[in-house]
C-alpha cells in the first residue's frame, strides 16, 4: 500500500514537471521583451506546431517572427508574420496587433516593404479603438506621427503629437507623456524654432530627472548639450555634455557613451579646446574598435557556451535516473513547507492589511480636513468676487436709470431752447452744447453696458472663451482654433477670471499688431499646473528688445509672476510668427 502511494505521488510530481516545461505563448512575448531570445527559442521548440489549434498556431508564428526580427533575419521575419495575418480569422486580436506592429518595424527598416505600412497603421488603429486601450491608441497615432516626421510634414506631425498628449493626460500615462513631450521639442528643432525646442527640452529634462532613470536622463542631457551647441551657448553646452558623460558611464550603456564621446569632441572644438577635442576623438575611435572586438569575442564565447552546454546535457542525462529516486521525498518536503509558509504568510498579510486600512482611514480623514479648509478659503474668495459683480451691476443700473434720465431731460431742454432762440450766436452755443451732451450720453451708455456685462458665462471660462473666439471667427478678421485637454473640475472664480483676461488680451494683441490670418490656443491641464500656448502666423516681433512689446504683455507677465507662474515669448521678425508659453500652478 505504501509503495503504491509513493508511486502515485511520484507520477503526479513528474506530470507537474513535464507540464511546466510548456511555456505559455504570452510569457514568451515577455521573455522576448527582456531580450531572452535563446531561452524563448528553446521554449518554442517544445511545441509541436502541427498538433496546435489555429489560434495557437498564430501565437506560435508570432513568437517565431519576432525571434527572426531580433536576429536581424528581416526577410524570413516578414514572411512568418504574413502567415500570422493568414490566420487572422482564428487568431486573438492582440496577436494580429503585434504582428502588424512588427511588420511596420520591418517596413520602416527596409524600403522594399514600406508600401504596406499605411494599411497596417489603419488596421491597428481600428483594433485600438475596439479595445479602447489608451496605450494602443497612442502607439497607433505615433506610427502616423513618425510617417509625417520622415516626410518633413512637421505641422501635421505636431497635431498628431497633441492628440497623443491629450490621451496620455486623460489617462495619466506619465511614461508615455514624457516621450511625447520630448517629441514636441524634436519637432520644433526640425522646424528651426530652437527657443521652443529649448522650452520643451528643459521641461522634459526636469520631469525625467524625477524618474531617477539614469539612462533616460543621460540621453536627454546629451540632447540639451547638442541644442545648446546649436544655440552657440558653448560653455553651457560643455557643462551638459560633461554631466551626460558621467551618467552614461554609471549606466553602462556603451553605445550611448560612444555617442557622447563624439559629441563632446565637437563641443570641445567649438570651445576652442583643440587638444582636448582631439583626445576625445581618439577616445571615440578606440572605444568603437573595442566594442567591435568585444562583439566578436561575445559571439565566439556564445558558440563555446553552446558546445559546453550540449556536453553537460549529455552528462546530466546519465544522472537523471538516479536523481528521480530522490525527487519524491523532496517534493513531499516542499509540499509541507509550502503549506507552512502559506499559513504564516496568510496571518502576516492579514495583519499588514489591518494596519494598512487604519493608516488609509487616518489619511482620508486628514485629506478631508485639508479639503474643508481649502473649500472655506475658496468660498471666501468667491464671495468677494460675487460682491464685486453685484456692485458693478448696481453702478450700471444707477448710470442708466438716474444719470441717463437726467441727460435725456437736459437734451430735450436744449433742443427747445435752440428752436426758440433767434440769436445766431446763442444758437451756435446751444448747438455745441447739444453735441457735447450727445457724446456724454453715449459714453455713459457704453460705460453702463460694460459694467453690466458678465465676463464669464454660467458654463465656465472655457465656454466663455469659445464664445469669444466664435465671434472673432465669424467676423472673418482672424481664424482661431482652441485645443484643450486634461481639464478636470473647475478653478476658483478669481483664477478663471485672471486666465480669461490674459487670453483675451493676447487675442487683442494678435488682431491689432500681428497681421495674422491664423492663431491657435492650446490649453493642457496637469495634476499641479495649467499650460497655455498661444501661437499665430503673423509678422512676429523682436522680444524683449522690441519697443512695441507694450504695456499689455508687461501686465500679463506681472500677473503671471503674481500667481507664481512662468511666461515665455518666442518670436522674431526674421522667421515671423509668435509662440507664447504660460504655465500656472494649480493649488
Amino acid at each position: 500500500m505504501i509503495k503504491q502511494l509513493i508511486l502515485l505521488i511520484f507520477l503526479a510530481c513528474n506530470t507537474v514537471v513535464f507540464t511546466q516545461e510548456l511555456v505559455p505563448f504570452n510569457d514568451m512575448l515577455t521573455m522576448l521583451d527582456e531580450g531572452k531570445v535563446e531561452a524563448t527559442k528553446k521554449a518554442l521548440n517544445t511545441y509541436d506546431y502541427d498538433s496546435l489549434s489555429k489560434e495557437d498556431q498564430a501565437s506560435y508564428l508570432l513568437n517565431q517572427g519576432i525571434i527572426e526580427f531580433l536576429e536581424n533575419d528581416l526577410l524570413d521575419a516578414y514572411k512568418t508574420l504574413l502567415k500570422v495575418k493568414d490566420l487572422k480569422s482564428h487568431a486573438r486580436t492582440m496577436v494580429i496587433y503585434n504582428a502588424n506592429d512588427y511588420l511596420m518595424r520591418i517596413a520602416n527598416s527596409v524600403s522594399e516593404y514600406s508600401t504596406a505600412a499605411p494599411s497596417l497603421i489603419e488596421e491597428n488603429c481600428i483594433i485600438a479603438e475596439e479595445l479602447n486601450n489608451p496605450k494602443l491608441k497612442i502607439d497607433c497615432i505615433y506610427n502616423s506621427f513618425y510617417k509625417e516626421i520622415v516626410g518633413d510634414n512637421y505641422d501635421l506631425a505636431l497635431k498628431y503629437n497633441y492628440q497623443m498628449q491629450r490621451i496620455a493626460v486623460e489617462n495619466d500615462l506619465q511614461e508615455e507623456l514624457l516621450g511625447i513631450e520630448n517629441n514636441m521639442g524634436t519637432i520644433h528643432y526640425f522646424k528651426g524654432s530652437l527657443d521652443s525646442t529649448l522650452y520643451y527640452f528643459e521641461r522634459n529634462l526636469k520631469r525625467s530627472r524625477a524618474t531617477n532613470d539614469t539612462l533616460a536622463i543621460a540621453q536627454r542631457i546629451n540632447n540639451m548639450a547638442m541644442l545648446r551647441a546649436a544655440l552657440e551657448d558653448h560653455n553651457i553646452s560643455l557643462d551638459y555634455i560633461n554631466e551626460a558623460e558621467v551618467m552614461a558611464q554609471s549606466s553602462n550603456d556603451y553605445q550611448l557613451l560612444l555617442t557622447i564621446l563624439r559629441n563632446k569632441a565637437d563641443i570641445l572644438y567649438n570651445n576652442k579646446k583643440f587638444e582636448d577635442a582631439a583626445s576625445y576623438y581618439f577616445k571615440h575611435l578606440e572605444m568603437n574598435d573595442t566594442l567591435a572586438a568585444s562583439q566578436n569575442a561575445f559571439e565566439l564565447n556564445e558558440i563555446q557556451t553552446k558546445y559546453e552546454t550540449a556536453e553537460k546535457e549529455l552528462k546530466n542525462a546519465a544522472l537523471e535516473t538516479e536523481n528521480l529516486r530522490n525527487e519524491v521525498s523532496i517534493y513531499m518536503l516542499l509540499f509541507l513547507l509550502t503549506i507552512t509558509l502559506g499559513a504564516a504568510g496568510y496571518f502576516i498579510l492579514n495583519n499588514y492589511k489591518s494596519k494598512k486600512i487604519m493608516e488609509e482611514r487616518k489619511l482620508v480623514q486628514e485629506q478631508r480636513e485639508l479639503k474643508m479648509m481649502k473649500d472655506q478659503e475658496l468660498a471666501s474668495i468667491d464671495a468677494m468676487i460675487a460682491g464685486q459683480e453685484k456692485e458693478r451691476l448696481k453702478i450700471a443700473s444707477d448710470l442708466h436709470d438716474d444719470l441717463g434720465s437726467s441727460l435725456t431731460a437736459i437734451k430735450i431742454s436744449l433742443e427747445n431752447a435752440k428752436e426758440r432762440s433767434e440769436d445766431k450766436e446763442i444758437s451756435n452755443i446751444l448747438n455745441n452744447a447739444h453735441i457735447i451732451l450727445n457724446e456724454t450720453y453715449a459714453k455713459v451708455r457704453t460705460l453702463s453696458h460694460t459694467q453690466n456685462s458678465r465676463v464669464l458665462s454660467e458654463d465656465g471660462w472655457i465656454n466663455s472663451l469659445k464664445d469669444l473666439v466664435d465671434k472673432i471667427n465669424k467676423s472673418g478678421q482672424l481664424d482661431i482654433e482652441i485645443i484643450h485637454s486634461g481639464l478636470k473640475g473647475s478653478l476658483s472664480n478669481s483664477t478663471e477670471l485672471y486666465i480669461f483676461r490674459m487670453i483675451q488680451e493676447l487675442i487683442n494683441n494678435i488682431m491689432k499688431h500681428a497681421n495674422a490670418t491664423e492663431a491657435s490656443i492650446n490649453i493642457t491641464g496637469y495634476d499641479k499646473s495649467l499650460d497655455i500656448m498661444v501661437e499665430d502666423n503673423g509678422k512676429g516681433f523682436d522680444y524683449p528688445s522690441s519697443s512695441n512689446k507694450g504695456i499689455g504683455l508687461s501686465n500679463i507677465k506681472k500677473r503671471i509672476n503674481d500667481m507664481s507662474g512662468s511666461f515665455e515669448v518666442d518670436s522674431n521678425t526674421k522667421t515671423g510668427g509668435c509662440s507664447i508659453h504660460i504655465e500656472i500652478p494649480i493649488i
